[in-house]
């Protein structure tokens, strides 16, 4: 097998095989915390950590994503990199702390009055993760990923055992149990990074701040887009439906995380396979190939996740939360637009075309705060999934037109046709009971593509058999 296939399946068996039983029980966390809190509390709960999510990349001015590819290039001394990152990481915090103390004494946030040092600790833990996280993918460190992944694990449960049954905190103790669970596995990538060397005889380097930023500030609308691609649907339903209804909606979206969790380990390791490889001879060949197989493996895995979306939501939510698998139809296409657009990114990121990314950003975004005030005020809460579903495809088609001959998909008939069942089994789910009609969609995408499936399991027989 060649060298960057093994790579590349290297470092997701790693982060594969250090999260994926920890992330499960993660996600059987769900009925704990929907029998716990309150519609009212989770819509309070979705609508911080949304707002946390949109300031974070305006404040911080996106530097982490710098911090990864900067950190990549050999061209540039990782020390210089790691402090120009933390110089805006700790001046974010600031701006946030002196704007919380004014909406606690004015009560500015009923919402979140009284609560508002939480708000903070968890911008700050946030922030802090999310900053050395970025740091550890640029210096490869994917075992330290790894672990860092577990222990955030270890903290999220306990810190909901212990929050929600044991001392009966609400939404508090829930709000606790997640900032620990960022704060600690910072603490330690601090530590096994050796941060603090990084800063022994460095000097600011302007000429690098000043490139850094370049490259930067264009991923600030990026980033931005991709919030409201996937939060502003929040803030539209709670102002038309009301904060229960946004609860209900937040809890919906546990169904595509199943998803989500398995493409978020692979998107990692694939996030820095993309930038390694960029202008090798083969680049291309394995681009199209890796953008294949990871397609269908989404296509085929969203259609059975839709299959159980019923079953699912009985077993994960409970009283009026049930209501929340009807959304999760429409959610969950739009995981497989957005892990085309995810393999798509990185190989932007590799040409540093930060500003193709902001674009494609800003159509999804604009699509999205449309359709989601017109479909919502039409279908409520169903309309923002739909809103989500197609402002995620947006992206992708935008991000496919930049790479142009960069990518260059392989069978495009069969690749639109999935995403083309996919759609339809989503309407099938939600508006009829065919659900054998849903089994034979699943089964046709198979069949759709039997070679690649085929090709799949002879590679890896081959490297089980032979190692190469």
């Amino acid at each position: 097998m060649n060298q960057k296939y093994k790579y590349l399946l290297k470092n997701t068996g790693i982060l594969t095989i250090s999260n994926f039983a920890s992330k499960i029980l993660v996600f059987l966390l769900v009925p704990l915390y929907t029998s716990v809190l309150s519609t009212a509390e989770m819509g309070i709960y979705d609508l911080i950590v949304s707002t946390v999510s949109l300031l974070y990349p305006v404040l911080t001015l996106n530097i982490v994503d710098g911090v990864m590819r900067f950190a990549m290039d050999k061209a540039y001394d990782r020390g210089q990199v790691a402090l120009i990152g933390i110089r805006y990481i700790i001046m974010s915090m600031a701006v946030v702390a002196m704007g919380l103390v004014p909406c606690h004494y004015i009560k500015l946030f009923q919402n979140i009055h009284g609560i508002e040092y939480l708000v903070f600790l968890y911008y700050f833990s946030y922030t802090l993760n999310q900053y050395f996280i970025q740091l550890a993918k640029g210096m490869e460190k994917v075992k330290h990923m790894a672990v860092a992944g577990i222990i955030s694990t270890v903290m999220m449960l306990g810190g909901n055992i212990l929050g929600l049954l044991v001392f009966k905190m609400g939404l508090t103790g829930f709000l606790w149990a997640n900032i620990l669970a960022q704060l600690v596995p910072a603490i330690y990538y601090f530590f096994v990074l050796r941060f603090y060397s990084f800063f022994q005889d460095v000097k600011y380097d302007r000429a690098l701040n000043k490139e850094m930023m370049s490259y930067c500030l264009p991923l600030i609308f990026s980033t931005v887009g991709w919030w409201i691609n996937s939060a502003s649907d929040r803030y539209v339903v709670t102002a038309i439906c009301g904060v229960s209804v946004n609860g209900v909606l937040s809890v919906s979206y546990k169904i595509p995380s199943i998803i989500n969790t398995v493409f978020g380990m692979f998107g990692q390791a694939w996030q820095i396979s993309a930038i390694k490889e960029y202008g090798k001879r083969d680049s291309k060949e394995f681009y199209a190939d890796s953008f294949a197989v990871i397609n269908f493996m989404m296509c085929a895995g969203c259609t059975f996740i839709i299959v159980l979306s019923k079953p699912l939501a009985r077993l994960l939510y409970a009283k009026e939360f049930y209501a929340a698998w009807q959304y999760a139809p429409f959610l969950v296409v739009s995981t497989v637009f957005n892990t085309a657009s995810g393999l798509v990114g990185p190989m932007l990121s590799a040409i540093k075309d930060s500003k193709s990314m902001a674009k494609s950003a800003i159509y999804g975004a604009g699509t999205n705060v449309f359709l989601n005030i017109v479909l919502v005020y039409l279908m409520g809460a169903q309309g923002a999934a739909i809103a989500t579903a197609i402002s995620a495809f947006i992206i992708y088609y935008v991000r496919k037109r930049a790479i142009g001959e960069g990518l260059q998909i392989k069978n495009p008939v069969v690749f639109w046709i999935m995403w083309g069942l996919v759609c339809l089994q989503a309407l099938l789910e939600i508006y009829t009971s065919l659900w054998i009609v849903e089994i034979m969609i699943v089964i046709i995408i198979v069949l759709m593509n039997y070679k690649l499936v085929k090709q799949i399991l002879q590679r890896i027989l081959r490297y089980q058999v032979y190692g190469s």
